[in-house]
């Protein structure tokens, strides 16, 4: 039942193509290798990763602040918050003007934050000379001392992103030189434009998905054609047929399995012959013996002293048993050497549900047969009527006396399914798929009397198989077992 439980499990999992599997392992590599990419960067430039991100935002930055300078130069000091909230409506970010030293020229009265005030500017260039403020001569704006390089700083509290940029000299309310920094203040970095711009990396990194896929693609699709080939010749081998031969085009471990695999199946192929042949040589040899020595023990047992029957009553009952094993042994042999060439005509599976039931019914069983005249498989007939007849041998051997054995058929798509059901204990639920195993018996203790030969039903998978079907069996509930035959309906 363990066994069976494991089964059921395996069973029950998602099946994933290993093609799929290895290209999810590709991705989880590259997305690792991204992470460690980025905090690796992060303890090495630790604030300036973000000033890196944003190398491409520079520009802008620059312009915009040129821009800044030039309306805040040509507006009085105290309109200088309304052209700040015109450009922080504009560009989506807020914009902010300080002191080099700390205090709020313009904008929305903001405290700074500790982080971004240790990162002010205190320092700059020396002011132009009085009178000299101004854009110089020439066309276009400009200025004489162009804006600085912006930085990041980024807050613990909200908002936390500040990009400052030292300005220009400009003029102050009492015609002083302001030494000032133009701040712009965002929640976020990554998903805002002015900053950061998402497509270069988008491309980027769909550029290496494609370059990753294209270079992983024919190797994982070189292996899985090599497996699925090798699973599929094993899956031939495993249902007993060695005609398989892979062809060696790689020069690799997989290449040598398959040259295994080949070897393997040509071995089998040789060994199961083999043994074909001195199952029917054997089993065609020891008929003709055994014949004779049943006429002999019928002679001796005419002529025998009384006391000297009994032993030869038992001498006969081991020479039938003989006689029934070899029987058998020739049956399975030929049936197995004629897997390839059966005769396949429309057979009625009443008539070989009849003709089985009358050769295998005994005193006290219960056998009732419950089949459409009408269903008509293809198949062999005499293979068909020696399949249902074994199987109505064991049903009566173990399962005569404890109720009725029910025979049914029905017809589902192209399929004809023949059921043979008894009301007997059943069998272990880890046995059912090795019944149909040639000499598997139950158990090992019994002995040819009680346990029969472990050939009847191998004899039965092997004369459906022939004919193109398929044979299983299941445990009823509360009990009794299902034999189930599936045929092609013709």
């Amino acid at each position: 039942m363990a066994i069976n439980t494991k089964t059921q499990r395996h069973k029950s999992r998602l099946y994933v193509p290993l093609w799929v599997r290895i290209l999810l392992l590709a991705a989880l590599n590259l997305t690792i290798l991204a992470i460690v990419s980025v905090i690796f960067l992060r303890l090495q430039l630790r604030p300036e990763l973000e000033s890196f991100l944003m190398a491409e935002a520079r520009e802008r930055i620059g312009s915009v602040t040129q821009l800044v300078v030039a309306d805040l130069q040509s507006t009085d000091i105290s309109h200088w918050t309304e052209v700040l909230g015109r450009y922080s409506r504009e560009y989506g970010v807020t914009f902010l003007l300080y002191r080099n030293t700390g205090e709020q020229l313009a904008g929305p009265a903001t405290q700074l934050p500790p982080e971004v005030d240790v990162r002010l500017p205190r320092g700059g260039p020396p002011p132009p000379p009085r009178g000299e403020f101004g854009p110089p001569p020439g066309p276009g704006p400009g200025f004489f001392a162009p804006p600085g390089p912006p930085f990041l700083a980024v807050s613990k509290s909200e908002p936390q992103y500040w990009i400052g940029v030292r300005m220009p000299f400009i003029e102050g309310p009492n015609h002083e030189s302001l030494r000032s920094v133009l701040m712009l203040v965002s929640p976020t970095f990554f998903t805002n434009p002015f900053f950061f711009e998402m497509r270069p990396w988008i491309m980027t990194g769909a550029v290496v998905i494609v370059i990753s896929v294209l270079c992983w693609l024919p190797l994982v699709r070189n292996l899985t054609h090599s497996i699925a080939d090798m699973q599929g010749a094993t899956a031939h081998i495993a249902e007993g047929h060695f005609e398989v031969e892979l062809k060696a085009r790689r020069n690799d471990e997989l290449g040598s399995l398959g040259t295994s695999i080949s070897r393997m199946a040509a071995r089998l192929k040789t060994l199961t012959e083999g043994r074909k042949r001195f199952l029917g040589d054997a089993a065609h040899e020891l008929r003709s013996p055994i014949a004779r020595m049943l006429l002999a023990a019928e002679i001796l047992e005419r002529d025998a002293q009384p006391s000297a029957r009994k032993y030869i009553g038992d001498l006969k009952d081991d020479l039938n048993m003989m006689s029934q094993l070899t029987d058998e042994l020739l049956q399975f042999a030929r049936a197995e050497s004629a897997l390839k060439s059966p005769e396949l005509l429309p057979v009625n599976v009443l008539e070989a549900v009849q003709t089985a039931a009358r050769r295998e019914a005994a005193d006290g069983a219960d056998i009732r047969i419950d089949v459409d005249p009408a269903i008509v498989v293809r198949g062999n007939m005499e293979y068909l009527v020696r399949s249902l007849g074994n199987v109505l041998r064991n049903a009566v051997r173990y399962a005569g006396d404890q109720g009725p054995i029910q025979i049914s058929a029905h017809r589902k798509n192209q399929q004809v399914q023949i059921i043979v059901a008894d009301s007997g204990p059943g069998i272990p639920e880890d046995a059912l798929d090795k019944i149909f195993t040639p000499f598997y018996r139950l158990d090992d203790a019994r002995d040819r009397r009680t346990g029969g030969t472990g050939l009847g039903l191998a004899i039965v998978r092997t004369c459906i198989e022939a004919c193109g079907g398929t044979v299983e069996c299941r445990n009823r509930r509360p009990s009794g077992l299902e034999v189930i035959i599936r045929l092609p309906a013709a």
